[in-house]
């Protein structure tokens, strides 16, 4: 199973969330907004051993709300957790799952899951019905104003809560199509048991951003790592032959220790006399003795007696390298296990099991203690995670290497206005390539992210500036400071071209990211040269009207556009030849660098005090 949609009530900084979770889901945005907080609420939902303390509960709240609760809806459930979850399975074969926090009036803290169910409109369908068909008498009467209960009358016998529920069970399986459905959190406790939710749920692993690793990378199983490695050496001696034969040798031999057969010319075993010597001692009080040795788990060898070691020409514990290693060993065990140790094989039968299958990875800042190389090589390898059946990764970055724009889906930016509203988050869930051209589009859009791939920052800016190409992101920032108005926080985005713009602006308008689009006006020539063919007419003819569409598309709460008539070397005053001798963006800070700021055209100075300035 995956986690699809999360719900978060009172937690920490979180008022009320609402966030669709892909595979990969990146968090964005400034310190103390609550990516960490979202992380923390999903480890809470899916751990009965994590537990929040009062302070947890959102400071403003009305003071009747008492609960925080973490609601998760699952998809893609395997065979096996269908059975498991049977009667909480929807139509569209998800479950729905909350696991609330009540804080009572001693601040202590109350827990409980609760799963939701789809139960048929009728009421003789519902799970309340059996207070009103509890014995025969009471059924008849019922049966003569529904006609469908009459079935339940057919077979002899007392009416049990059983026979009811199978009934009602059968004829919702049979008549679905012909039901209408409410979906209610039932009251009962999850699968009937108080707690069950982390035993059946997946097993979630959080990864935080501490700065001090020396006690996280200890091999205990109160930590990230402990758990993780101790996992991985389990289930990869599980599958060693040698492993499978020495648990069977062991158990082979205490059976023989166990054994005690009648008759045996055999002298009796060291543990035999000593049950015979007990006996003896125990004779006035007329009871018997048996000394049996059950099988340790050899699982718990791993556990108590495995240790990681670290060879950097000095072979120590992982404890006691640096930070940077000891989270390289991690992440490195991370992968490890993911690719290796987890073989997406379903069991070939449904029946219910104690844990699920898929396993959840939670990174806060996983570009702590990395170089650069070593981030795009880590986030490489959590999207191969991620693309794993029953694997999920979430994060938490300050760091682009962490964002792929063309997986804009991925990234929810996280915000917190003030805190009576709380945190908040904003995604784009939508297909951005649409329409007839939409191959070509997104063609085009993934070309330039080789052409810059530092595109991603724009979810970072307090504001974006979208221009087509090199030369404007080379010059733009180049002339800001030069006229005093740079501001670090504002991104220019070479988008690859004219073409590209309109989908860089439904990006920013999807995650409300204010912007600016500077863009050349390319006017046909009047009249048109009579050498050109029909197809560069067309094309000139469309890209004149992309102009249009720009302005169409831009949101006016959100974003401006500037033009540049005819184009941006022409206003700028950039000779062509030195463009085509040196190439556009070397050629435009060329032309500017021993220009004072006085001389600046006064249309680029106009547009480049825009971009870095405040809108009114």
């Amino acid at each position: 199973m995956k986690l699809r949609q999360l719900r978060i009530h009172n937690y920490r900084s979180i008022k009320d969330l609402e966030l669709e979770v892909p595979d990969m889901l990146v968090l964005v945005g400034p310190n103390n907004h609550g990516k960490s907080n979202i992380l923390r609420a999903i480890e809470f939902g899916l751990s009965t051993s994590v537990k929040p303390h009062p302070e947890d509960f959102f400071l403003c709240r009305p003071q009747d709300d008492r609960d925080l609760w973490v609601e998760m809806t699952f998809d893609r459930l395997t065979e096996q957790e269908k059975t498991t979850f049977r009667k909480y399975l929807r139509h569209d074969d998800t479950i729905r799952i909350r696991k609330t926090a009540r804080l009572q009036d001693d601040d202590n803290v109350d827990i409980q899951y609760n799963g939701y169910v789809q139960e048929p409109d009728q009421w003789w369908l519902k799970s309340s019905a059996f207070e009103r068909l509890s014995n025969r008498e009471q059924l008849e009467q019922e049966a003569q104003k529904v006609a469908q209960l009459r079935p339940l009358l057919e077979t002899s016998g007392r009416i049990t809560r059983q026979r009811v529920e199978d009934f009602q069970r059968e004829y919702i399986e049979q008549h679905r199509h012909e039901l209408s459905f409410t979906e209610v959190l039932e009251s009962a406790p999850l699968l009937g048991q108080r707690n069950v939710g982390g035993g059946v749920l997946p097993e979630f692993f959080l990864i935080p951003a501490v700065r001090d690793l020396s006690e996280e990378i200890k091999v205990r199983t109160t930590t990230v790592f402990g758990r993780l490695l101790q996992r991985a050496v389990k289930e990869m001696a599980e599958r060693d032959e040698r492993f499978v034969e020495a648990r069977m040798r062991l158990q082979r031999l205490l059976d023989d220790l166990n054994a005690r057969p009648k008759g045996s010319e055999e002298p009796a075993s060291e543990l035999a006399r000593l049950e015979e010597t007990l006996a003896s001692e125990l004779n006035s009080w007329g009871v018997g003795v048996t000394i049996e040795v059950t099988p340790p788990e050899l699982e718990k060898v791993f556990e108590l007696g495995t240790r990681l070691h670290v060879d950097d020409g000095l072979k120590t514990p992982a404890e006691r390298k640096g930070h940077g290693l000891q989270r390289a060993v991690m992440f490195a065990l991370v992968r490890a296990w993911a690719k290796s140790l987890r073989p997406s094989v379903e069991s070939e039968t449904s029946a219910p099991r104690l844990s699920s299958d898929s396993v959840f990875f939670a990174i806060e800042e996983p570009e702590l203690f990395l170089h650069p190389h070593a981030q795009r090589q880590l986030m490489a390898s959590l999207a191969d995670i991620a693309a794993a059946e029953n694997h999920q990764v979430l994060i938490s970055t300050h760091s682009t290497h962490f964002i792929d724009l063309e997986h804009y889906r991925r990234v929810a930016i996280v915000t917190k206005p003030s805190p009576e509203q709380g945190t908040q988050v904003k995604q784009c869930t939508r297909e951005l390539f649409a329409g007839q051209d939409a191959d070509d589009r997104k063609r085009r859009f993934h070309m330039a992210a080789w052409v810059n791939p530092d595109r991603g920052e724009l979810f970072f800016a307090r504001k974006v500036v979208l221009v087509e190409g090199e030369a404007e992101k080379a010059v733009l920032p180049f002339l800001a400071s030069k006229l005093g108005c740079f501001d670090p926080n504002v991104s220019v985005i070479d988008c690859g071209g004219k073409y590209n713009l309109p989908l860089y602006i439904e990006i920013l308008n999807t995650f409300a990211i204010p912007y600016l689009v500077i863009h050349d006006k390319d006017p046909l020539p009047d009249p048109i040269p009579d050498d050109w063919r029909e197809e560069k007419r067309a094309a000139k003819r469309r890209t004149f009207q992309m102009n249009e569409t720009i302005r169409n598309l831009v949101d006016a709460s959100l974003g401006e556009v500037e033009m540049l008539e005819p184009d941006f070397e022409t206003v700028a005053g950039i000779p062509k030849s030195q463009a085509e001798k040196e190439g556009k963006a070397l050629a435009a800070v060329d032309h500017f660098e021993r220009m004072n700021a006085e001389v600046v055209p006064e249309r680029i100075a106009e547009v480049v005090r825009k971009a870095y300035g405040v809108r009114g």
